[in-house]
């Protein structure tokens, strides 16, 4: 992660440090990424850089933490839209973003995601951002407030978190494919919707399962 000389910098000058560093990484591969052209596009000396940073390496984690913060932001909004609905929620943040993405609005965090996708084929990105989207006890701390509990056939912290990365992992991997395989949204969407199912159907009770409509309330 970046160190506290970075944090106490005027805003302005952070921010512009940021701006660059997704430039690089958002244009070419990681392994391609050069520390150069970051502190050039930042108007900073190389030697400020390592005040703020250990290497390339730390500046790609500080960067997928504020990509974790904002998802988990996202998530949490269509938790609390969707009463706490862990599945509804899912599907109604793909279709959300295919709204938006068929209207021609981007969103930045999902189009810098999808542009180090397909910058960094095969590339374990989960272990250059440090392991942030399987820190699941850390994730269920955020969504539990939002997250109604009485459905699931287990109601510990530790079962609840691997449900709900579970969920979240689907979600991003079909987003990811619906972007990167223009034209397959629609087919994306159903095998969302089956993988919802299978992880609602193992983790629910009997009873919630009969009385539960996760699809309620969603739209295409």
């Amino acid at each position: 992660m970046c160190k506290e000389t970075f944090l106490r910098l005027p805003e302005e000058k952070r921010s512009r440090i940021i701006n660059a560093a997704w430039d690089e990484f958002t244009t070419v591969s990681f392994a391609n990424a050069s520390i150069n052209r970051i502190i050039r596009g930042a108007g900073i000396p190389r030697g400020s850089f390592y005040q703020y940073f250990e290497d390339k390496s730390d500046l790609f984690h500080y960067l997928m933490s504020r990509v974790h913060e904002q998802l988990t932001e996202h998530y949490r909004q269509f938790l609390r839209t969707s009463g706490g609905n862990l599945f509804r929620s899912a599907l109604m943040g793909y279709d959300r973003f295919l709204s938006e993405q068929r209207r021609g609005k981007k969103i930045p965090v999902f189009e810098r995601c999808i542009a180090l996708a397909r910058l960094n084929p095969g590339i374990d990105l989960e272990t250059l951002g440090g392991g942030l989207f399987t820190e699941k006890e850390r994730m269920m701390d955020e969504f539990l407030e939002e997250l109604d509990k009485t459905p699931f056939r287990r109601r510990d912290t530790r079962f609840l978190a691997e449900v709900c990365c579970m969920t979240g992992i689907c979600l991003l991997s079909v987003l990811t494919d619906g972007v990167l395989h223009p034209g397959e949204e629609d087919a994306r969407r159903e095998g969302l919707l089956d993988a919802l199912d299978i992880l609602r159907r193992g983790s629910y009770t009997e009873a919630a399962l009969r009385e539960d409509d996760f699809l309620k309330g969603v739209e295409m």
